[in-house]
């Protein structure tokens, strides 16, 4: 029996979902009263009403997770579907709401149009219509709408994967970043993520002599520290290579002639790529491309004195880092011993590995049918992305984790500084088009064994 197509109704369905979750503020961390809680019970009701048990799991109140299971017939393991319901605060300089939902010009504005509660309408949307049409899928369909990913996944992803195991362990999990469009050198690519860096949060520590700020130390902890930042900011961290790095430069240069067929294998000597990368016009590909290349250690919170007129006898440095896949806390450490020199100490205060799903993977193979059965000239490539989502929580678990929240983007869109930019936006056929893709994706993935028509 052959999945059903996609009813017209379902992609309304979507669209509904999306502006009203768009109209929810979930900014991450929550004013007083906020949270992610009332996206949640959106989204649980929406499958309630057709029949589908959901429930809220709460790490903190007013935090809420909603999971929910569409159950299948048992002949393959459970595929999770997770979009996290939490945003970064919005800023200033919107032209629109940025929680009012306008629609513009075929755009449909709001923070968390494409960071991602895009993808948790799609995915409500579509065990909506399943339900509908009484499909019952050869495995069981998890949904996740977590909490917290913003900040760090403490009281979404984690918190289920610690104390709700089982009901979102998976062997597969779908969710960010990727099934977006990339436009580049005249062809279509549609990115499947199948990797991303680790993250090793780190404080360095300075230690001086207390005294008045009139009489300055001869050991002030606050310029021992000064001289670290300003190592740390200007260093370049050593390239290293990464399997899953060379090959996504090698999908994405495949077929392309001159330069950019060269980027792809210089990809295997990552020292060459650098140099290459600094000589590209544009500023967003160059940096996004050049943190795929090394580790990298970016100052970002910096602790002293709390008067003006005392000299600490401590001054500390925050530094967020990503390691590539490969690399370990051990060696990040060594490698900002390396610039700081001694004196200074080093303290990892949080470490989430990198997460990697090695190819080739028939999960994989799946997804990029499900793209070019839906756009025959997309072209999709594994993707690694130098942040990190809920796929470290869920790779716990032993699911093998997917960037894949389909949209497609129109030639000229900048993908990379809408998401949490001024003015996020997700075009609304785009997002149509990217249902579709997604619903051919469950089709294959969980095909019914029967339906009810």
């Amino acid at each position: 029996m052959i999945f059903p197509p996609l009813p017209p109704a379902a992609a309304d369905d979507a669209v509904a979902l999306l502006r009203a979750l768009l109209r929810i503020d979930t900014t991450n961390p929550p004013g007083p009263g906020g949270g992610e809680g009332p996206a949640a019970e959106l989204c649980a009701a929406a499958l309630r009403e057709v029949g589908i048990e959901a429930e809220i799991l709460e790490a903190a109140e007013g935090r809420g997770n909603v999971v929910a299971r569409l159950p299948g017939a048992g002949a393959e393991p459970p595929l999770l579907l997770c979009a996290h319901l939490d945003v970064v605060p919005a800023g200033e300089g919107w032209t629109r709401g940025p929680f009012a939902a306008e629609e513009a010009g075929g755009f449909l504005y709001g923070r968390g149009a494409l960071d991602m509660k895009n993808f948790a309408a799609q995915a409500v949307a579509s065990l909506r219509a399943m339900k509908k049409l009484e499909v019952t899928p050869r495995r069981d369909v998890v949904f996740a709408g977590v909490a917290d990913e913003e900040e760090g996944c403490g009281l979404g992803s984690e918190f289920l994967v610690d104390r709700y195991p089982e009901k979102v362990r998976a062997a597969a999990a779908w969710g960010e970043i990727g099934g977006f469009t990339l436009h580049l050198a005249g062809r279509r690519f549609v990115p499947i993520q199948v990797a991303e860096k680790g993250l090793c949060w780190v404080r360095l520590r300075a230690r001086g002599e207390m005294g008045h700020g009139s009489i300055a130390p001869p050991d002030n902890a606050v310029v021992r520290i000064g001289r670290a930042v300003a190592a740390v900011g200007s260093a370049q961290l050593p390239p290293h290579r990464s399997p899953p790095v060379e090959q996504f430069l090698r999908a994405l240069t495949r077929g392309a002639g001159g330069p950019a067929r060269a980027a792809g294998w210089i990809g295997a000597t990552p020292g060459l790529l650098r140099l290459l990368l600094s000589l590209a016009p544009d500023g967003g590909v160059r940096r996004t491309m050049l943190a795929l290349l090394s580790n990298t250690a970016t100052p970002t919170e910096l602790r002293g004195s709390g008067k003006r007129n005392v000299v600490p006898a401590e001054a500390s440095l925050g530094i967020d880092g990503r390691l590539l896949p490969g690399q370990t806390r051990e060696s990040f450490v060594a490698e900002l011993r390396e610039i700081v020199g001694e004196g200074i100490e080093i303290e990892v205060e949080r470490f989430r590995p990198p997460t990697v799903t090695p190819l080739p993977h028939p999960m994989f193979d799946l997804l990029a049918g499900a793209v070019r059965a839906v756009d025959p000239e997309a072209i999709p490539i594994p993707y690694v992305i130098p942040g990190f989502t809920d796929a470290g929580s869920w790779s716990r678990l032993g699911a093998a984790c997917f960037g894949f929240t389909p949209v497609v983007l129109p030639k000229g869109l900048d993908f990379a500084r809408l998401y949490h930019g001024v003015d996020e936006r997700i075009p609304i056929a785009g997002f149509r088009q990217g249902l579709a893709m997604l619903w051919e994706a469950l089709a294959r993935a969980a095909g019914p064994l029967r339906t009810g028509h």
